[in-house]
């Protein structure tokens, strides 16, 4: 492979549902939950050419052979180390996805960087390498790889795709600074009960089943130990549900998400919440279908 870039699009995603199952030997929590992937996105675009293995991350200014753990470079050091590959990697970042929201742009970005290079080496062999990969630089970055709506289990990492459902408008909304997941679910811990059932799951599950056309349930069950450390997300919460739509908060927070029927919709409750809370970071979106690299497996949603 000579020089060769390529520009992928990292979406970010929300957690549809989401059931605390119980702790992991790990000190992780077991979890299972429904991803979908919207059209808000980071821009990452990938240059490689041949030289001594180095990571260059540009963002506001180039960092050569940056040493730091930005997932995108941690994610192109990984590849880089698997495959011994004598390759110099330019990565360009344009973020739009907020840090720290439970949107997954982090876990995207990696991800993104990993299809990039396996699309730039056309490798086939090289599928089950990067969800080895993937699954190494978080819990998120798997279903990334994948996209479109996925049962995830275990920390999230297992991930079985799920047929795809109409496109949605969807309103995302952040008033509230970045909660540390590890905070979040050390609270949650405190009132949680081992089960092996996931009970919003499997309604969700036969919601499709029944192939209804309604919006779906969502929840998340991380949501209560938020809001005790940050009111604040439950307030957004509550006003995207009073404006319409079906709400609730993404990952382990501060953004918060609401389902609506139509465009016309989501824009109107996006701008009420904008007037409302001026200080909020608001934007309205649509899901998107599965993009990633194909996956064998299962299908969750003919077995609830």
């Amino acid at each position: 492979m000579t020089g060769a870039r390529i520009a992928i699009e990292a979406h970010a995603k929300i957690n549809l549902v989401l059931d605390l199952l119980g702790p992991r030997d790990d000190g992780y929590t077991e979890i299972a939950t429904i991803f979908q992937t919207v059209e808000l996105a980071d821009r990452v675009t990938i240059e490689v050419e041949p030289g001594a293995p180095c990571v260059t991350l540009i963002m506001r200014e180039p960092r050569p052979c940056a040493d730091e753990e930005n997932l995108a470079v941690r994610a192109a050091r990984a590849w880089l180390d698997a495959t011994n590959a004598a390759r110099a990697i330019t990565i360009r970042l344009e973020k739009e996805i907020p840090a720290g929201a439970g949107l997954g742009g982090g876990s995207s970005d990696a991800a993104a960087v990993l299809r990039g290079l396996f699309q730039l080496t056309g490798a086939p062999s090289e599928t089950d390498l990067l969800a080895g990969l993937a699954a190494q630089l978080g819990s998120d970055v798997p279903y990334f790889l994948v996209g479109g709506l996925a049962l995830g289990t275990g920390r999230g990492e297992r991930i079985e795709p799920l047929a795809d459902f109409p496109p949605t408008d969807v309103v995302l909304a952040r008033a509230s600074p970045p909660l540390s997941t590890a905070l979040v679910y050390r609270e949650a811990r405190k009132a949680l009960t081992p089960r092996v059932d996931a009970p919003n799951i499997s309604r969700f599950l036969r919601h499709l089943r029944e192939q209804n056309e309604a919006l779906p349930p969502v929840s998340n069950e991380l949501f209560p130990a938020a809001a005790r450390l940050d009111p604040g997300i439950a307030d957004m919460v509550g006003r995207l549900a009073a404006l319409g739509g079906r709400a609730a908060m993404t990952g382990s927070g501060s953004a918060v998400f609401g389902l609506f029927d139509d465009r016309t919709s989501a824009r109107h409750a996006a701008d009420a919440i904008a007037r409302a809370v001026p200080e909020a970071w608001v934007r309205v979106t649509r899901t998107n279908p599965r993009y990633g690299l194909r996956t064998r497996g299962r299908d969750p949603a003919a077995e609830h």
